[in-house]
């Protein structure tokens, strides 16, 4: 598997999987069926902005998965520390080394992603 196919199945798996998911909970949940303090606020939260607010809140949901995301991977590359950690992350499958530059990867696809879309990025 190249670093590239490992980025774009992450990428599918992680951002694009868990942005549809952040979606229906949101979108689909009725306040009074969240059994949790923490969904009740977050989703009376939700249920006050108007829609295309919502939208904007969905935006922000996967910017934030995709900086995560980009931070964990810029750790794995050597890129971002982490305090207390020295030494360097070696990333494999099938005993290959694919590890590097996914970071980088990353968020060049999320950008030409969001280009395709027509999303602005400035």
């Amino acid at each position: 598997m190249t670093a590239q196919k490992f980025v774009e199945l992450l990428r599918t798996a992680v951002v694009d999987e868990n942005a549809v998911i952040y979606r229906d909970l949101f979108s689909k949940t009725p306040i009074e069926k969240a059994s949790d303090p923490y969904w009740r606020r977050a989703l009376t939260l939700f249920g006050a902005l108007p829609q295309d607010q919502k939208e904007v809140f969905f935006e922000v949901i996967r910017q934030t998965v995709v900086d995560t995301t980009s931070n964990i991977l810029g750790v794995i590359d050597g890129v971002n520390g982490v305090d207390g950690l020295s030494g360097g992350f070696e990333l494999r499958f099938n005993g290959e080394e694919i590890g590097g530059d996914l970071q980088s990867k990353l968020l060049v696809s999320e950008e030409l992603d969001r280009k395709i879309k027509g999303v602005v990025v400035d």
